[in-house]
């Protein structure tokens, strides 16, 4: 646990006065308390609306990804290159699809 000094110096002072070590001076202010502060709430955003098709897209990425490390795995350089032109060439197409026109956005 951490404290400033002053805080630690302020504690160990009133361990003193009651004759006890900081510890136990600790241990029985914990115990005193009937229970824990309620948690806070944490209030969460909706998740953003995503195309399906763009997810879609994604998903099939994640897949490609996934065969080029079985392949990776066992030893298959070729087909790992052709896998990630793949992606390259899927990335370009989702890029260019969802491609947000600088002069409107701003």
């Amino acid at each position: 646990m951490k404290v400033s000094p002053e805080e630690k110096a302020e504690w160990q002072n009133l361990a003193k006065r009651y004759g006890v070590t900081l510890s136990e001076l600790i241990r029985s202010r914990l115990a005193e308390t009937p229970k824990p502060p309620e948690p806070r709430t944490v209030r969460h955003r909706p998740p953003p609306k995503v195309d399906p098709e763009l997810i879609r897209q994604i998903v099939r990425i994640g897949n490609n990804l996934n065969q080029i490390a079985t392949r990776c795995n066992m030893g298959q350089r070729f087909e790992v290159l052709a896998y990630l032109a793949a992606i390259e060439r899927e990335l370009e197409e989702i890029k260019n699809a969802y491609k947000v026109d600088d002069r409107r956005a701003g």
